[in-house]
């Protein structure tokens, strides 16, 4: 899931990147330019640990994608968001061990704009993710993460935390 997230905000942030250096002259006001695209994934992967266990898993998960962008051409700020939500089964990779059978919901926002005649770019940033998975023999698994930071018209970080809440039963 980590892969599919940081490969569809790599692509999103170089096409955001582009228009905006495509853009950068016009002078007069204009519109902003949005996009949303909605997709849907279904992967797997092996050799990963799932939430709560020590060994190794074969993770398949399934889901949707909307990813959303504003961009204001006149003052370069660009507003990005991104949503996953979807399903996930895990298997233990060596046979012991319960499977696990789960839902799971990703977000990233951004607000990203140039000040000081674009020599500084303030940010602000948000991931939250959530996954809640139940086990073949009646264990649950929750894993709660947040994490937030804010570059100032400084260009200096002032806030910046993440919190992981888990529990396993």
């Amino acid at each position: 899931m980590r892969k599919l997230f940081a490969l569809g905000l790599l692509t999103a942030l170089a096409s955001l990147a582009t228009m905006m250096l495509a853009t950068a002259g016009i002078a007069s006001a204009q519109p902003p330019t949005t996009g949303t695209d909605v997709s849907t994934f279904s992967e797997s992967f092996a050799d990963e640990r799932f939430v709560c266990q020590d060994e190794l898993y074969e993770i398949t998960v399934s889901g949707r994608v909307v990813v959303h962008f504003t961009y204001f051409r006149d003052t370069g700020a660009v507003h990005f968001h991104e949503f996953i939500v979807g399903k996930s089964i895990g298997v233990p990779l060596d046979g012991t061990g319960p499977s696990y059978t789960g839902t799971f919901r990703t977000s990233d926002s951004e607000n990203i704009r140039a000040v000081k005649a674009g020599g500084v770019l303030v940010e602000t940033d948000t991931d939250m993710d959530r996954v809640v998975a139940h086990g073949s023999d009646g264990s649950l698994a929750f894993m709660k993460f947040h994490a937030h930071f804010t570059v100032n018209a400084n260009g200096e970080l002032s806030v910046d935390f993440d919190t992981t809440r888990m529990v396993c039963t």
